[in-house]
């Protein structure tokens, strides 16, 4: 087995400021790429590493047995980190980093069922302990649901359609495997083309459908806002927080809240005083995201979509 290689990691070693002693946060633990460069730049620091995929757990925990000392793993989705970290009588930390979205290993291992380009039952569960999977959504969803998943978080613009076609297609037979519902798709675009001349990307819906269903069975974009905020409580004064970002709704989401918490007043411009009393609790490191070089995309073609976001803490409310 073999996990995605780590991205940006010069950059997030160069911003992360790692303090030797310091005590660090990996909230997407993943196959410990990032862990394991942080741990080789600074030895003496401490990380807790956060995952609810099992697989990838296992993985991080072989290739960081060299500092297994220094290292905790909990089995978790992030959004439970400030309550995880208290249990752990953790108060404060120097630094987190979340690397969001699905592993190139999850993508690619049929089991999980997140691609379109092998066959395989619709799961894309991250963690096998939720009841949720896209099976279930795909053929319990009201076609509305499944219209609003596809429009919000797929941002596809033959929504409407394909979710009508899912539904007229269940009413035969659940749709229980990735093919059955790449076909369906596939089916409704050319429809749509003969029809009423829409023009269409196959590949590219069907990369949209399938990464709106994966968002929706693991609560991704729901969750996000809520765990970087407490990541932010859970800083020190000093501290930072990195984003790696793969889609414009999650570095949609990540630069609107950097941009709130680094700003005094909230309140509607045309007020004549502020009555919000928010306070900013960090500042803005890098104003335009940080993409990968073109070496690294050379190497690595998959990084061409990251971005990095950093702020720093500079205040508690």
């Amino acid at each position: 087995m073999t996990y995605h290689i780590p991205v940006l990691v010069d950059e997030v070693l160069e911003f992360m400021n790692l303090k030797e002693n310091g005590l660090y946060v990996d909230a997407t633990l993943g196959g410990g790429g990032h862990s394991f460069a942080m741990l080789s730049k600074q030895e003496n620091i401490r990380i807790i590493g956060f995952d609810q995929d099992q697989d990838a757990i296992n993985y991080a925990q072989q290739r960081l047995n060299k500092y297994h000392d220094q290292v905790k793993i909990i089995k978790d989705n992030f959004k439970n980190m400030r309550t995880r970290l208290a249990l752990e009588k953790i108060g404060y930390i120097d630094g987190a980093l979340f690397d969001i979205g699905v592993s190139n290993y999850q993508i690619s291992n049929p089991e999980k069922g997140f691609t379109f380009m092998a066959d395989a039952y619709l799961d894309m569960r991250m963690d096998k302990d939720n009841p949720l999977n896209a099976e279930t959504v795909i053929n319990e969803y009201s076609e509305d649901q499944l219209r609003d998943i596809f429009y919000q978080y797929g941002e596809e613009k033959c929504s409407a359609h394909i979710a009508k076609s899912i539904v007229h297609h269940r009413q035969n037979e659940r749709i229980e495997r990735t093919s059955q519902l790449s076909t369906i798709i596939e089916n409704s675009l050319m429809y749509l083309q003969r029809k009423h001349k829409v023009d269409s990307n196959f590949i590219k819906t069907k990369a949209r459908i399938f990464q709106a269903l994966r968002i929706e069975v693991n609560d991704e974009l729901r969750i996000l806002e809520q765990s970087l905020l407490d990541a932010i409580y859970t800083l020190k004064i000093g501290g930072r927080l990195l984003v790696i970002s793969w889609h414009s709704l999650e570095d949609r989401i990540v630069k609107n809240l950097f941009q709130k918490e680094s700003t005094d007043c909230i309140c509607d411009k045309n007020l004549p005083m502020c009555i919000c009393e928010h306070k900013a609790m960090v500042k803005i490191v890098n104003r335009k995201a940080i993409v990968p070089q073109e070496a690294e995309i050379r190497d690595n073609s998959n990084a061409r979509s990251a971005k990095l976001r950093v702020v720093e803490k500079i205040g508690r409310i």
